[in-house]
Order: structure tokens, then C-alpha cells, then sequence
């Protein structure tokens, strides 16, 4: 049986060239995936905007049919380096569905596209009015998918500063009417930069109807507070006792600034009943919309 073993032929998985054919396949199947993976990680800064990067990415969202996990790096990349009709393109060949997050971050991509394209123009240009428009429809739909009072407080800065001033009305219009706390205080923001004291205050006191208990006191004080500050020391002390109502009636803290804004606005009868009520030795309530 020995002897017969020197002439039977081993059997072989595979010949030697289909065996390196496979571990070069599968080495270049490594070569390919991990630079892809390590090109995403860069391009998750918004500042890299490398040629040689945006032609490598490129490649991919064509060979994965506009795959929404590559078009947004690749449109941040574009935009950074203010290629707008590039970041279009890719944007329309975009092609799946899409998770939230990744709408929400392809809707803020388009936003600025929009942007930039309006920058790009000079106000009354050819092309500039059908810009604005587009960019105010993105504003639009930003607003109605639920961007915070701070997001469209930022999208009226840019208008202000592209010149857009029927953006600026509308969204300064919306924020000013908008009741809840947060659209108040970026409302009163923008009254208070035109040195409209009263406005200010009156979107303080009128975004109390709607606050959470916990914040009524911050926009309380804000409202009287911005009427003080713009020297309207007797309208602050009018102002304060007509929306002095509920639980702000027994906060010891705004009891005790009533008490210097009364002396401030030369009421001492008024200073007197704030501070026995802080103190705790009164049972006399205070009057709402008594005028000083």
C-alpha cells in the first residue's frame, strides 16, 4: 500500500491560480470598503471639500443609484466649497427613502443651497426675484416641518442680510403672533433691536397665557423688566399689576421687585403692601390694574 501511494494523485481544492484569484479578490474587496468608510468619516466635517474626495464620492453615489447615506456628505462637501449648481444635481439624483434624520438633514442642505444661490446674485439682478422665491418657499416648508423659534430666528438674519425683506416681514410677523414661549422671547429679541420697548414687553405678557408654570415667572419679570428699561418706570408698574394673576401673586421674588419698581415709580403705598405680603404679615391682596 506504500508503494502504490507514490502514484496517486492528491486531490486539490482548487488550482494555485484560482486560490490567489480569490485572496486577491478578497484583499481588493478590503482595499475598496475601507477607504470608503474612512472617506464618510471626513466627510462628516462639513469643511472638507477635497477634489480628489468629492470624485471618489461621486463614483460611489453613481454605483449605489444616489443612495441618500452618500449624497449627503457629498452635497455638505459641495456646499462647502460653494459648488451650488453641483449640490443641485446631486440633490435631484438622490433616489430612495429616507429615514427622518435624514430628511430633516437633506431639507437643511437644501436650505442652504437656496441660500447660497440668492448670495451669489446682486438684489434686483435678472434671476434674483425667482431665487428669493425659492428660498422663501424652502423657509416655508422648513417652518410647517416644525423648525424651532431659534432655527427661524437665524433664517431671518439671513434674510435681513440677502436683502430679502418680504422674508423678513413674514417671519418677523409669524414670531411676533406665534404665543408660545420660545417664539416670544426671539420675537421680543427683534422688537428690542428697533428699540421698541412696549412691542418687547407685550409679547413677553402675552406668551404667559400659553408658558409652562415653571416659566411664567421668567417672562413675567422680562415683560416688566423690558418696560424699565426703557425708562417707562410708570407703565412697568401699571403693566406688572395687570398681569400679576395666579400663583405669581405668592412669588416672593417678584413681590420683592414690585416693591423697588413701586419706590422706583414713587409709589411707596404700593412698596409697602409688595413687602408686608413678602414678608408674610399681610392678608391684603394686591389689586390688579391699579394705576399708579
Amino acid at each position: 500500500m506504500s508503494a502504490n501511494n507514490h502514484t496517486r494523485q492528491r486531490e486539490r481544492f482548487a488550482g494555485p491560480l484560482a486560490i490567489a484569484g480569490l485572496i486577491g479578490a478578497g484583499l481588493l474587496l478590503l482595499v475598496v470598503l475601507y477607504p470608503e468608510k474612512m472617506l464618510l468619516r471626513l466627510l462628516e466635517n462639513p469643511e472638507v471639500s477635497s477634489p480628489a474626495q468629492q470624485r471618489y464620492l461621486e463614483a460611489l453615489v453613481r454605483l449605489r443609484h444616489g443612495d441618500a447615506e452618500l449624497v449627503i456628505p457629498l452635497v455638505r462637501s459641495y456646499l462647502a466649497a460653494g459648488c451650488t449648481e453641483k449640490a443641485a444635481a446631486a440633490l435631484r439624483y438622490r433616489q430612495g427613502t429616507l429615514s427622518g434624520s435624514q430628511q430633516n438633514i437633506l431639507m437643511g442642505l437644501q436650505y442652504e443651497l437656496r441660500r447660497q444661490q440668492l448670495e451669489w446674485l446682486i438684489v434686483g439682478e435678472p434671476g434674483w426675484e425667482a431665487a428669493r422665491q425659492q428660498y422663501a418657499e424652502q423657509i416655508e416648508l422648513l417652518r410647517k416641518g416644525g423648525a424651532t423659534a431659534q432655527e427661524l430666528s437665524r433664517y431671518l438674519a439671513d434674510a435681513r442680510r440677502l436683502g430679502d425683506d418680504i422674508t423678513v416681514r413674514k417671519l418677523e410677523s409669524f414670531l411676533g403672533t406665534h404665543a408660545d414661549a420660545e417664539s416670544a422671547e426671539v420675537a421680543a429679541g427683534i422688537a428690542l433691536g428697533k428699540g421698541d420697548y412696549r412691542g418687547a414687553a407685550a409679547l413677553y405678557f402675552k406668551a404667559l397665557r400659553t408658558a409652562s408654570r415653571e416659566h411664567r415667572r421668567d417672562l413675567y419679570l422680562a415683560g416688566v423688566r423690558t418696560l424699565q428699561s426703557g425708562n417707562l418706570v410708570q407703565e412697568a408698574l401699571v403693566a406688572a399689576e395687570q398681569h400679576l394673576t395666579g400663583e405669581l401673586r405668592q412669588d416672593r421674588t417678584i413681590l420683592k421687585y414690585l416693591a423697588k419698581l413701586s419706590l422706583a415709580a414713587n409709589r411707596p403705598d404700593r412698596a409697602q403692601i409688595y413687602i408686608r405680603q413678602a414678608l408674610g404679615i399681610s392678608g391684603e391682596a394686591v389689586r390688579s390694574g391699579v394705576k399708579p
